[in-house]
Order: C-alpha cells, then structure tokens, then sequence
C-alpha cells in the first residue's frame, strides 16, 4: 500500500502471503484470503527455498536436492492454491531460492506488493518467526505495511475472519503517522468499533488525565476521520497507564480487539538485536492475542 492521505481509504491490490507451509502460515492464510477477496486483490503466495547447507552436503548431491525441494515446495503451494480457488481469490504463486529477505525483497518491488500477511511461531521473538531468522527483516524492513498473525491470536473456526474492533495505540498527539490513515479506513471499511488508545507511564491512574487528553483527541478525530463518517460514532479514546507494551496487550486481550494497527520504526534488525530492552512493537507484534498490521 502507498502512502495514505488523511481521510484516504485503503485498497491493496497486490497482497503477499510469505509462507514456510507451517502451521504458523496456515494461521495466516484466512487472514489473506479474507482481505484479498474483501478488497478484490490478488493473492501471490510466497515461499523461499533457502540456500543448501554448504560443505555439509556433497556437490555430487546438490542438483538432486534441489530437485526434491522444488517438487516438495511445489506440493505445498497446491494446498495455498487451492484454498484461495474455493473462496474465490485469485492467487499466484512465487517459489524462489537463495537468501530469503533477498528474495523475498525481489519479490515485493517486482510484483508491486502493497500488504505483506505472514504468521509467527513467537518463540523467542521475531527471530523465530515462520522464515527464521529472517523474519525480522520482514517486520522492520519491508516497504509496505505488514500484517503479523502471532500464536496468541484466537483460531478461526473457518476462512472468514471478523474485524470488528480496531486498536490504535496513538504514540503522540498531535499525531502524523501513517498507521492513523489505515486504522481509520479499515474500521469504516469494515464498520468497525474504532478504539484510539494513549498509554502513560503511570503505574497509578491519575483522576484528570483522561480530561487532559480529551480534547487533544477531538483535534485528533478532525484531523482523521471525514465530519460525514459515522466511524465517529464509533471511536472512542483509552488511556492506558503503566509499560506501554503491557497496556496496549492488556486492553487489546480484555475488551476482544480484533486488530490492532500501531506504526513502526525502520530499524536494522541487527541493530534491533541490541536495543538495551525490545522496543514497543516488537513486543506487541511478538505476544498479541490478534493480528498486528505495522505501518512504517
């Protein structure tokens, strides 16, 4: 997706669903489908064969190994392929090797892809997403948003997934991120309950500060959402209070948030690696009970 406007609606033509055939990835597929036939878009399932394990496999060996992976990987696709068929969606796919975010990064500007859907293991961060220690990569680099589906997030009973309550955490006021435009166009192309949510540090609510940021949030819903909506009969604003991760869970957990969209940093994964603490949407993304779609 391009860069939104105020106001602007969301509509990705051009969806990925970054896929290693695991359980994790088929958490993430209704997610796909579901926007993909939603929107009209066309789904490209990705998969990545990453490259062989070097000295460890003799050279005699390697055409017959990559051989059998094609043909595995290819068997697999069917199954993604043949879910989007029966819901309608119009699907491709993409089977590279090599490096994976190399590949995968190839894949994204040649295809014009403007959502990327991928599905988390969670284990010990994002270093142990379903590509591995690639995933983080996807997260902090891609240059489109990214919709993460994390191990906390409810089973779908079927291929239809619901969007009927969006969070976005507001990380400051007055707020110029990108991430407000698609929480905004995504409740009301979904008709959905809008929650706005700023967290403070205070462990200890105090009594005046919803007062003090109630009307900096009315400038906030003039500023983002049209008069004629009647999303603003829909949004409403939470303060939370304590670590803003925690908050932001323990809301999204409590009151059934479907979605939560929250903006991103561009960030090095390697540099990441040595944040003295992870940062806030690395642990949302990580422990989320929903979807997360970050927004750069």
């Amino acid at each position: 997706m391009k860069p939104l406007d105020s106001q602007s609606r969301v509509a990705p033509k051009k969806i990925m669903l970054a896929t290693d055939f695991s359980p994790a990835s088929e958490a993430a597929l209704p997610y796909a489908l579901t926007i993909a036939r939603h929107y009209s878009s066309e789904l490209f399932v990705a998969y990545v064969i990453p490259p062989e394990f070097g000295d460890l496999i003799a050279p005699e060996r390697t055409p017959t190994i990559r051989q059998e992976a094609q043909r595995v990987a290819q068997q697999n696709m069917e199954r993604f392929l043949n879910a989007g068929r029966q819901r309608g969606v119009s699907c491709q796919p993409l089977i590279g090797e090599g490096a994976i975010w190399d590949v995968l990064q190839e894949m994204i500007y040649q295809n014009g892809i403007d959502l990327i859907v991928l599905g988390t293991h969670g284990r010990r961060g994002l270093r142990k997403l379903l590509l591995g220690s690639v995933a983080e990569e996807v997260f902090r680099m891609a240059p489109c948003p990214v919709l993460t589906v994390g191990p906390k997030t409810s089973e779908t009973p079927s291929m239809d997934v619901r969007l009927d309550h969006i969070l976005y955490p507001l990380e400051f006021i007055p707020d110029t991120s990108d991430a407000a435009s698609y929480a905004v166009s995504l409740a009301e192309e979904y008709h959905a309950k809008l929650t706005s949510m700023k967290v403070f540090e205070e462990t200890v609510p105090s009594s005046d500060v919803k007062a003090l940021v109630e009307e900096p949030f009315r400038h906030w819903m003039e500023d983002h959402i049209a008069i004629e909506s009647d999303l603003r009969a829909r949004t409403s604003f939470e303060p939370g209070f304590g670590p803003t991760a925690e908050a932001i869970l323990k809301f999204a957990s409590d009151r059934g948030v479907d979605l939560i969209v929250m903006g991103v940093q561009r960030l090095d994964p390697v540099m990441a690696a040595h944040l003295p603490k992870p940062d806030i949407a690395y642990e949302v993304v990580r422990t989320a009970p929903c979807p997360v779609l970050t927004v750069r």
